[in-house]
This record gives structure tokens, sequence and C-alpha cells, in this order.
């Protein structure tokens, strides 16, 4: 809540110094190609008697996909230097059965120390949802031209099976996020509006405890390709 917080209070700023006669509001819809990367670790706990430490295992993805989107915008003043607006994602993706490079790293048992290194695969299979994006876009004067982006994003995680074989079950979580574009619009007929953008998605850290008393902790960001069409009113 903090990222949006401080989103709020640099849209509020804006509005007080910015009159929004003579604006324009928005509708339109978008195409987006990205690739999410993801590194994590899972700590599986000890249920071996006197243990004192844990295994761990770490983990690397890498996964293009394309999705859609829909939009809603609001370019303030007679020139719409400011353009705010919320983006949607209306379905859920599932990130089924991924493949993950994975190096296991040494676990102490009852005393004994085992340093094996091991390196393979697992597989991870969870739900993205909800994905909801508040933003703010800095323009040229008269609503086209190159424009830069900052915003604020929210996803619900629905984890649909777990990493390792004696995981449990992990919990759904929703995550924050900060996103930077850089873009350039135009406009096409009477009031269509062309946008072609490139983003990156920093999301928090995903933590979360299993039914089994295990611990992820997940790092996740999305870089992509956008493209937009819509009409202002």
């Amino acid at each position: 809540m903090k990222k949006l917080n401080i989103l709020l209070g640099i849209l509020l700023s804006t509005f007080l110094f910015t009159s929004v006669q003579a604006g324009s509001f928005g509708l339109g819809v978008t195409g987006n190609i990205a690739i999410v990367a993801a590194d994590g670790t899972e700590t599986l706990a000890n249920t071996n008697t006197g243990a004192t430490d844990q295994s761990v295992t770490s983990a690397t993805a890498g996964n293009e996909f394309m999705y859609g989107s829909i939009y809603a915008e609001l370019g303030l003043g007679d020139s719409e230097i400011f353009t705010f607006g919320i983006a949607h994602v209306p379905y859920s993706a599932d990130v089924n059965s991924k493949t993950l490079s994975r190096v296991d790293e040494s676990v102490t048992t009852a005393g004994s120390i085992y340093t094996a290194v091991q390196g393979g695969t697992m597989k991870a299979n969870a739900e993205i949802d909800n994905h909801t994006t508040y933003y703010m876009e800095l323009g040229a004067p008269g609503g086209t031209g190159l424009y830069g982006k900052i915003g604020f994003a929210q996803v619900d995680i629905n984890v649909k099976q777990s990493v390792s074989t004696n995981a449990g079950t992990y919990p759904n979580k929703t995550l924050d996020a900060w996103t930077y574009g850089l873009g350039y619009k135009t406009g096409f007929g009477d009031n269509g509006v062309i946008k072609v953008e490139g983003f990156m998605t920093d999301y928090d850290t995903f933590k979360a405890t299993s039914t089994s008393s295990n611990t992820v902790s997940a790092n996740l960001d999305l870089v992509g390709a956008q493209f937009a069409v819509g009409f202002k009113f």
C-alpha cells in the first residue's frame, strides 16, 4: 500500500496544478508480449530428529507469453501533457508445469554434514489473476509524440502446485509493483489513438510458508512491449 499512497500523492499534486477543463477521456485495448524472469529459494522444513539445518533449493526461470488488457484514460488540460489511466487484464493466466533450473545446496542433519550440490529440474504450477495497473503518462503537448510512464501495479498469485514434492500447499498472495515505460503515441481518424510502448515491471518479493512449514522466497520481473489502440472522447 505504500507504493499506492506515493502514486496517489503524485496524482493529487498534479491535479492541483493542472486544469481539467478541455481534457479528454479515452478507452482502448492493448496487446502485450513480455518476458517474466523469476529467481527464488525454497527452504524445506527438516523432519529428521535432532536436525538443525534445512535443505535449500534455488531456481531460476524465464518465460515468454502474450496477453491483452483494457484501459481507460483521462487527459488533463488543453495540452494534455498529463494522462492518468487504469489498465486491467480481464482474465486469469496459467503458468502450467513450467520447468525451472535447480541447484540443491548442502544439508546438515542430526550432526552429519552433507555438502552435495546437485543440478536438475523441477516443476511449478501457478495462476496470475486480477492484474491491474494505475499509471501516469507525461508527454508532449497535444497528447501525441513521445511519453514517459510510471505506475503502480497489483497482481494475485494463486499457487496451484507445490514446487517440491514435499512442500505442502502454499497460500495465495497479492504482489505490489512499480512499473515504468517509454512510448510513442499518435492519432488516426477523428478520435483514434495508437500507442507503442516498452515497459518494465518490478514486483515485490513473493514470500510464503506452506502447510508443511516450508518457506519460499521469489523475485519477479516483467519486461515487454505493448501495442494499444483506443479512442478519445
